[in-house]
C-alpha cells in the first residue's frame, strides 16, 4: 500500500491506530537502515494525521 496524506485521510480511526501499530512493529523487526527508514517515515505520516483528528495513538 502506498501511503498518502489522501490515502489517510480516507481511513477510518481504527485503521489508523491499526497502521501506526503495525508500522512500529515493522520498524522494531527490520534489519536493515532502509526499512528503518520507511517505517520512520510511515509513522510520522500517520502520526500527523492521527494529531490532526485529536486522536493519541495507542
Amino acid at each position: 500500500m502506498k501511503l498518502t496524506r489522501e490515502n489517510l485521510t480516507k481511513k477510518t480511526d481504527a485503521q489508523l491506530r491499526d497502521l501506526f501499530a503495525r508500522a512500529l512493529r515493522h520498524q522494531a523487526a527490520t534489519p536493515c537502515r532502509t526499512a528503518f527508514n520507511d517505517g520512520s517515515y510511515a509513522i510520522r505520516m500517520i502520526g500527523n494525521e492521527l494529531a490532526r483528528r485529536n486522536i493519541a495513538p495507542r
